[in-house]
């Protein structure tokens, strides 16, 4: 049995979702790529999520280029950035995967293998192969960051202009 406040349990394939949350920072609207510099930069989104317990469902992302990424989901930690490692999925963009950035063309990555989540989500991607970019808008969030992941270079979270066309949803918690 579940107690109250838990995660609602995840249906079945062909069931039916009675709510979903689609979390977005951007306006849908692709006008620019951004091209990772290295394999230790990381693009960042902070997704503050309501209240309670939320299943994951997908993740979806424009990709504007191909090549192989790592889609990273962290905690939040006690200063507000990403903490500790919640999941790892690695994804090769291929040419079917790749959108003009207004063709409405979304790589889908299924998350229902993800824990419940509370509070603050934060979403790393960043390139492992090839010159994967994803497809950005003009948007001004204050939600997206940019990091290398190196420590030696000393590059913490800085704050990006633009947002990347990254969204995650999720199956709303249960009202109590």
């Amino acid at each position: 049995m579940l107690a109250a406040g838990c995660a609602p349990a995840l249906p079945p394939p062909g069931a039916r979702i009675s709510r979903e949350l689609v979390l977005a920072h951007d306006d849908n609207r692709g006008t620019a790529g951004f091209a990772f510099p290295n394999l230790t930069y990381e693009s960042i989104l902070r997704f503050e999520l309501p209240e309670g317990k939320h299943r994951a469902l997908r993740l979806r992302l424009l990709a504007e280029a191909a090549g192989t990424i790592a889609i990273t989901f962290y905690a939040n930690s006690l200063f507000e950035s990403p903490g500790e490692e919640i999941r790892e999925i690695k994804r090769q963009l291929v040419k079917d995967d790749l959108s003009n950035g207004k063709d409405g063309r979304w790589v889908v990555e299924d998350l229902r293998e993800l824990p419940p989540l509370t509070g603050v989500v934060w979403v790393g991607v960043r390139k492992l192969a090839g010159a994967p970019s994803l497809w950005t808008t003009a948007i001004v969030s204050g939600q997206v960051y940019l990091r290398d992941r190196d420590p030696t270079h000393g590059v913490g979270l800085l704050p990006v202009k633009r947002t990347p066309l990254v969204r995650l949803e999720l199956l709303a918690a249960s009202p109590r």
